[in-house]
Parts: C-alpha cells; sequence; structure tokens
C-alpha cells in the first residue's frame, strides 16, 4: 500500500471512531519510527502487536451513530405535492434543505409556517419518584395527529381559486404528507445538533480538516489520526478518572510533527490548541480559529438551553428520573472543549480584556445515580467544580448575552470556595498535566473493561451493551 493509501484511510478515520491500535498499524506503515525515540517505537510496535493478535470483527463498531435522514417521508411528501405543482428538490439528509422546501410547500398549500406541534406529547418531567406507564398520545404525531387543523386549511372556495383542478383528496394528501415532513425536519435537526456536540466534543475541529492539508504532512497526519483516535475512546465506568487522551507517544509524534519541514499547525490546532501550536499560527489563522470556536460554543451553548430545567439545583448534578442525560453529556463536552479552544485562542491573539469582560464558566456533566453513590461510597465529596458552577451565572446565558460574567466574579467565587482559578481552568484555559502510557483501547461492556475481547463480542451481541441490536450503530458509550 502507498503512502497516499494509508494517509487517506487515515483521514477517512477522522470521521470514525477508530481504536489507537488500530491506528497504530497504519503508522506502522507510514513509517512513524522516524519521528519515535527507542522508546516510541517499542511503544508503537507493543500496541500493534495486540491488534493483530485480536480479530477486529469482536470490536465495537467504528462508526458514531447517526440519523438515517428523511427519504422516505420526503418522497412521500414530494410526491403529494408533485400532482398539484414542482418545488425545486430537497436533501432528505440536510434539515436547512428541507426547511427551504418546506416553505415553499407550506406557502403553495395555504397553510401557515409555524413551529410544528412535537413530534411526541410533551411529557413533563418528574424529579423523583417510581416510574409509571406513560398515558399515550392522542395522536400519532403528537397532539394534532399530524394532521392541520380544518380551520388552517383552505376552503373549497379558495382551494378552487388558488389550486384549480386539484380535487380535495388529493389536496388533503397533499396537506398530511407535508405537515409530517414538517414534524419530522424539527426531530432531524435536533438530531444532527446532538450529532454535532458529540462529534466536537470528542474530535474537536477534526472533521474540518481537509485531505489536501491533511496529506501535506505525514508527520503532522500520523499525529492528528492518533490523537483523535485517543480523544474518540469510549468513557469507562469508574468513581475516578478518565483515562486522557494524550499518551507519551501521541507527545512524540506530537513533537515529530512541529520538527517536520512541512508541519501544518493549521491541522495540529484543529485538535489541539496548545500555544506551542498556536505560536506557529498567523494571526489570521488563529483569528480564523477563534471564529471556529466560538460558533461552536454558541451552538453548545443553544443546545445546553434546551436541554436544561430550571427546575434543577444546580448543586445537585445527579441523573434523575425524565433526564436526558445523553444529550445534556454530550452539549456539555463540547461546550467545555469549545470554551478551552476559545480562551486558548483568544489568550494567543492577545485579547485578554475580552477573557476579563466575560468568561463564561464550565458545565459539569450529569453523573449517574450509581457512580455517584460509588463516589460516595469510596469517601470522596461533590467536585468542587459543581458548586463554582452553581454560584456562576449560567454559562450559556453569557454565551448567549443574556447575563454577565466577568473573570473578576469568577475568581471571586473560586476564592470563596478555595480554589486556583487559573490553576483548574475557569480563568485560563485548562491544561492536563498527567500523560498516559500508550494501551490499547479495552473492550468495554457498558464502560466496564473485559478481559477478554471475545467475551465482551458475546455480551454485546446478546443486547447487554446498550440493549442495541447488531445493525444499529453506537454514538456515545
Amino acid at each position: 500500500m502507498s503512502e497516499m493509501d494509508v494517509l487517506v484511510r487515515l483521514h477517512r478515520g477522522l470521521k470514525e471512531r477508530r481504536a489507537p491500535q488500530a491506528v497504530a498499524v497504519d503508522l506502522l506503515e507510514l513509517g512513524a519510527e522516524k519521528w519515535l525515540s527507542a522508546v516510541g517505537v517499542r511503544d508503537l510496535y507493543r500496541i500493534v502487536r495486540y491488534e493483530q493478535a485480536h480479530p477486529k470483527e469482536l470490536r465495537m463498531p467504528e462508526n458514531w451513530r447517526r440519523h438515517p435522514g428523511l427519504s422516505r417521508a420526503y418522497e412521500a411528501a414530494a410526491g403529494a405535492v408533485a400532482g398539484i405543482t414542482t418545488i425545486k428538490p430537497a436533501d432528505p439528509d440536510d434539515p436547512e434543505s428541507l426547511r427551504r422546501w418546506l416553505d415553499g410547500a407550506l406557502e403553495l398549500l395555504g397553510l401557515p409556517r409555524d413551529e410544528p406541534p412535537a413530534a411526541r406529547a410533551t411529557i413533563p418531567r418528574r424529579a423523583r419518584g417510581p416510574y409509571r406507564r406513560l398515558p399515550k398520545p392522542r395522536g400519532a404525531r403528537g397532539d394534532h395527529g399530524g394532521h392541520a387543523d380544518a380551520r388552517e386549511r383552505m376552503d373549497a372556495a379558495t382551494r378552487r381559486e388558488r389550486l384549480p383542478g386539484v380535487s380535495v383528496r388529493t389536496y388533503r394528501r397533499a396537506v398530511r404528507a407535508v405537515l409530517h415532513l414538517q414534524q419530522r425536519t424539527e426531530v432531524l435537526a435536533q438530531e444532527r445538533d446532538r450529532e454535532a456536540s458529540i462529534a466536537f466534543g470528542k474530535a474537536r475541529l477534526a472533521h474540518l480538516v481537509s485531505e489536501a492539508e491533511f496529506a501535506a504532512c505525514p508527520a503532522t497526519a500520523a499525529f492528528t489520526a492518533y490523537y483523535v483516535a485517543r480523544l474518540n475512546m469510549r468513557t469507562q465506568f469508574t468513581s475516578g478518572s478518565q483515562t486522557r487522551p494524550m499518551d507519551t507517544l501521541a507527545e512524540e509524534l506530537l513533537a515529530g510533527a512541529l520538527a517536520a519541514r512541512t508541519c501544518r499547525p493549521a491541522v495540529l490546532a484543529s485538535v489541539l490548541t496548545r500555544w506551542s501550536v498556536l505560536d506557529r499560527l498567523s494571526d489570521v489563522q488563529c483569528g480564523e480559529l477563534l471564529g471556529r470556536y466560538y460558533e461552536q460554543l454558541a451552538a453548545s451553548a443553544r443546545a445546553l438551553q434546551r436541554s436544561y430545567d430550571i427546575r434543577r439545583d444546580p448543586a445537585h448534578m445527579v441523573v434523575r428520573a425524565g433526564d436526558d442525560s445523553s444529550t445534556w453529556n454530550a452539549a456539555s463536552r463540547a461546550f467545555n472543549q469549545a470554551r478551552t479552544g476559545w480562551l486558548n485562542a483568544t489568550l494567543a491573539l492577545g485579547y485578554d480584556d475580552v477573557v476579563e469582560a466575560s468568561c463564561p464558566g464550565k458545565v459539569p456533566a450529569l453523573v449517574a445515580s450509581d457512580v455517584a453513590a460509588w463516589h460516595q461510597f469510596d469517601g470522596g465529596e461533590q467536585h468542587t467544580d459543581v458548586r463554582v458552577w452553581a454560584a456562576l451565572p449560567l454559562p450559556w446565558e453569557v454565551v448567549l448575552g443574556e447575563d454577565d460574567c466577568p473573570a473578576e466574579l469568577v475568581r471571586e467565587v473560586c476564592r470563596h470556595f478555595g480554589i486556583d482559578a487559573e490553576a483548574t481552568g475557569w480563568t485560563q484555559p485548562y491544561r492536563q498535566d498527567k500523560t498516559e502510557r500508550p494501551e490499547p483501547a479495552p473492550e468495554l461492556v457498558h464502560g466496564v473493561t473485559v478481559s477478554s475481547p471475545l467475551l465482551a463480542h458475546v455480551l454485546r451481541s446478546n443486547g447487554i451493551f446498550s440493549g442495541q441490536s447488531q445493525n444499529y450503530v453506537v454514538g456515545e458509550a
């Protein structure tokens, strides 16, 4: 296999969830030994041998879960409207494209462009209490059953005037299909936002790296591919800290990339915003990076605002009945990653006054109740960051301009709880001082390490892993 073929495969893996040991095999074919010390070469061969000893078919899926799109609903709506008029086709995988198509279809049918009723009846959240069977919504797709109210449709005289020759049956069929697509489009838009939060929260801006820039420097490509694989490792069920993405092998690959004559610092900065990387960017490149991180920060802020339950005690971030912890944790992880990148880029450009004027706080994840109980049983206390976040203005309101949070207020709250605001990442970018030893990604079942890959495969095949079938692509664990 040629060097370019390996680079193309590594670039494709930036949008997947490849295990570090699988990437290590490609690095060996790429000749990564020339960028490593003797210890680094030994670690590389060790995890490659692990990969060669364990069949790939036993591993967890390497693709992110993705909404399949609305091909069937769109074809039904387009077919129903085709009997009336022709509208420019839309992309059934893109919510914005579908919304533009729906604007024309709704106007044609004389329907309002208001936000459609929920695809499912809204069930009030319960803070605590036993599980009860939820009442079924009155309609199959919400309170209106997916159909427009009779008063919103055109009457017979208006229909004959605006749609001559169109039967009432054809018109009503088009109304039902278009409104159903409108509801499904809003669900698709929310899923696309969730997918973007998961991808960014794990791999930062790796999905924006072009193949040409990635392949221009093999040393840069080697570090980026391996580090993204480390970032994408699944979380483990533990009361302690998770495995850090930076290990000694990644550090050596980073040093090799920075020393390369063809180094692409913009590619490195898409996944790692250390100042040693940002210092190699021009002001224009750093400004573009700052804009991208702030866009993601705002998008994550909107997702958190939609997900937050105003009745929640912010000092008690433990999952309750009715909480959508998966969406919240994906959005909070993306927010914190975007915040770190934004802080790094802001300080690299010398915009300290921006941070002093507005410094949004960090957002804690929702902790599973069993993990919280385990942590308490081990004698641990609630993390101080949760108490700090509870005492500050809500971070998404600061980002969206609905509240103020100057850096001095953050420092004051941190001093009150006895922590250093800069060292703990509240007013300065958070820096991890721990470097892991290179290890293959473990086989997990519900976050618990299983020593035998074959046993892990059997357990997952029998639905023990997240209760998902074999044809379901796992998105987050």
